[in-house]
C-alpha cells in the first residue's frame, strides 16, 4: 500500500519514474544492464538518489539493483536525470522457461527485478520502488521440441534388428549479444547415451527452427524418451525431454494419402509416424489437383468451419471418392456441418448425414463393435478393447443423430447413465469408392500417443487396399 501512495505523491507532483532493461531477458552467469528514468515535470525541484548501496538479491531471490556510481542528484522541473545500473545474475539462477513447466513457482511469470530511488520533495524524502518481470533463460533455449510426444514407426534394418526414425522439428533462441557455434544434440533419457547430434550456428538475438532426425534400435528407445540439449552451455544448457512410443500399427502397402490441415500438426505427424508418404492440400489444390494419385483424402477435424471456401470445393471430393478414392472426414460441429442454405452449405456427404449435439465425455465409456467383423476394425490391424484404452478428456463430439442406411455404424458407447451412440465411426461405399465419416475425437489421442488410435488411422487410410 506504501508503494503505491509514494507513486501518488510523485504523481501529484509531477514526477515519474521508469525501469528499463537492456534486453528483454536475463541470462545466468551475464551482466545484466538496466536504467532507472526519473522525469520532474512539476514547478519543484527535486532530489534523487538511489537506496540500493549493495550488490546481489534481496532475500526474497529479487534482484535488487545498484547504480555504477553514487548518486545524489538535483532534477529541476522539466528536466529528466538517468541513473544506468548493472546486476551480475549468479551462475547457479533457476530458468524461468517454459513457463508451463513453472506455474506453481515463485517466479512463474519471470524473475523479479527491482529498482528503487529515494525523491527528496518539499522537504520530504520517500522511495520509489519500480518492478520489473524478466524471464530467466539458458544462453541458448531449446524453445520447443515438435512433436512432443513422438510416435515412432518401426522399419527392419539390414541386420534383421528393428530401428525406429523419426524427424522432429527444434526451435533454438540464441539470448546472447554474440553469435553462437555449438551442437544441439540428443541423448537417451535413462541411460544418457547419445544418439544423434548436429551442428547449430546462430547469429546474435536469432531464433531458428532445425530437423533433426532421432534414430536408432527400437530395443534401446522404445517406450522411453529422449532429452535434447545443448551440451556446449555445460550447467546452462537448456533441454526438453519428449517421450518416446511405438505404434506398432501396420498399414497397407503403397498407401498415399492427401490431407486438408485442422488447427493443429496432430495428423500430418501421425501419417510421418506411420511412416506413410502424404502430402497437405491446399483448397486451390482440391480444385486442381489429381486427386486420383492420392489412395486416401482426409479431411482433417473442423476443416470446412476453419477453412468455408472447402464447401465450394466439396464436389470434387466426393467426385474423387466416386471414381475409386477413400475420402475421410473428421469430425466437425454440427452448426459448421448441416445443411444451410444461408451459409451456401449444401449436404457435404455423399449421403444424408445430420449431426446432433451429443457427445460422450467418459474417455473410458465402453465401446461395443456392432460389426465386429468389418474389414475397417480388422485390416490391417485386428483392434480389441485394448485399442480403445488409455484415452484422455472424451470419446467424440457433436455424434450423427440421422444417417441414410447406406451407412455401416461401426462402434456403440455413451456415458454413464444415458443412451447408447452409434454414429462415432460411420462407413459407406460411394460408386466405385468409399466415405468415412468419424466423430469420435482421433486428433486429441493421436497427439498424446495412443497407440489404438493409431491403429485406428492406420485401418482408415489402408480401407479398400489392405484386403487386396
Amino acid at each position: 500500500m506504501q508503494v503505491r501512495l509514494n507513486k501518488a505523491l510523485a504523481r501529484a507532483d509531477g514526477v515519474s519514474a521508469t525501469l528499463t532493461a537492456a534486453n528483454d531477458v536475463l541470462i545466468p552467469g551475464q551482466s545484466a544492464s538496466f536504467e532507472l528514468t526519473v522525469t520532474n515535470k512539476g514547478n519543484n525541484p527535486i532530489r534523487v538518489d538511489l537506496i540500493a548501496e549493495g550488490a546481489g538479491a534481496n532475500a526474497g531471490g529479487d534482484v535488487l539493483l545498484t547504480a555504477k556510481h553514487h548518486v545524489n542528484s538535483a532534477v529541476p522541473p522539466g528536466e529528466t536525470i538517468k541513473i544506468p545500473a548493472t546486476y551480475k545474475m549468479p551462475d547457479y539462477s533457476s530458468f524461468t522457461v517454459p513457463h508451463s513447466a513453472h506455474l506453481y513457482e515463485k517466479d512463474f511469470a519471470g524473475m523479479t527485478v527491482i529498482g528503487a530511488v529515494l525523491i527528496e520533495l518539499r522537504g520530504i524524502s520517500f522511495p520509489l520502488v519500480l518492478k520489473r518481470f524478466l524471464d530467466m533463460v539458458p544462453p541458448v533455449e531449446i524453445a520447443s521440441v515438435a512433436p512432443s510426444p513422438a510416435p515412432l514407426s518401426s522399419q527392419k534394418a539390414n541386420d534383421g534388428s528393428l530401428r525406429v526414425e523419426h524427424p522432429f522439428e527444434v526451435t533454438v533462441i540464441n539470448h546472447q549479444a554474440v553469435p553462437f557455434n555449438g551442437r544441439l544434440a540428443a541423448l537417451d533419457s535413462t541411460f544418457g547415451n547419445p544418439i544423434n547430434e548436429m551442428a547449430v550456428k546462430l547469429a546474435a538475438g536469432e531464433k531458428q527452427t532445425v530437423r533433426f532426425m532421432v534414430a536408432g534400435s527400437l530395443s534401446a528407445i522404445r517406450n522411453n524418451s529422449v532429452t535434447f540439449l545443448i551440451p556446449d552451455l555445460k550447467g546452462s544448457s537448456s533441454q526438453t525431454t519428449v517421450s518416446l512410443f511405438s505404434t506398432e500399427a501396420q498399414v497397407a502397402p503403397n498407401v498415399r494419402v492427401g490431407y486438408v490441415r485442422g488447427f493443429d500438426y496432430s495428423l500430418p505427424d501421425a501419417l510421418t509416424a506411420l511412416g506413410v508418404e502424404s502430402k497437405e492440400l491446399t483448397v486451390d489444390e482440391v480444385r486442381t489437383a489429381d486427386l486420383s494419385k492420392y489412395t486416401s483424402v482426409i479431411v482433417d477435424n473442423r476443416v470446412y468451419e476453419s477453412q468455408p471456401e472447402l464447401i465450394a470445393a466439396n464436389q470434387r471430393l466426393l467426385d474423387y471418392a466416386n471414381a475409386g478414392g477413400n475420402l475421410i472426414v473428421f469430425y466437425h460441429k454440427s452448426f459448421e456441418w448441416n445443411p444451410d442454405p444461408r451459409r451456401s452449405r449444401p449436404q457435404l456427404a455423399p449421403y444424408k448425414l445430420i449431426l446432433g449435439d451429443e457427445r460422450i465425455t467418459d474417455e473410458n465409456a465402453p465401446v461395443t463393435f456392432l460389426e465386429p467383423d468389418h474389414p475397417l476394425l480388422n485390416v490391417p490391424n485386428k483392434l480389441n478393447q485394448d485399442d480403445f484404452k488409455d484415452w484422455i478428456q472424451e470419446r467424440g463430439l457433436y455424434y450423427p443423430k440421422e444417417w441414410d442406411p447406406q451407412f455401416h455404424a461401426l462402434l456403440q458407447s455413451n456415458d454413464p447413465g444415458e443412451g447408447p451412440l452409434k454414429g462415432g465411426l460411420l462407413v459407406a461405399d460411394y460408386g466405385r469408392g468409399r466415405y468415412i465419416y468419424t466423430s469420435i475425437v482421433w486428433y486429441r489421442q493421436l497427439r498424446a500417443g495412443v497407440p489404438g488410435a493409431y491403429r485406428m488411422l492406420a485401418n482408415m487410410i489402408s480401407y479398400g487396399r489392405a484386403s487386396k
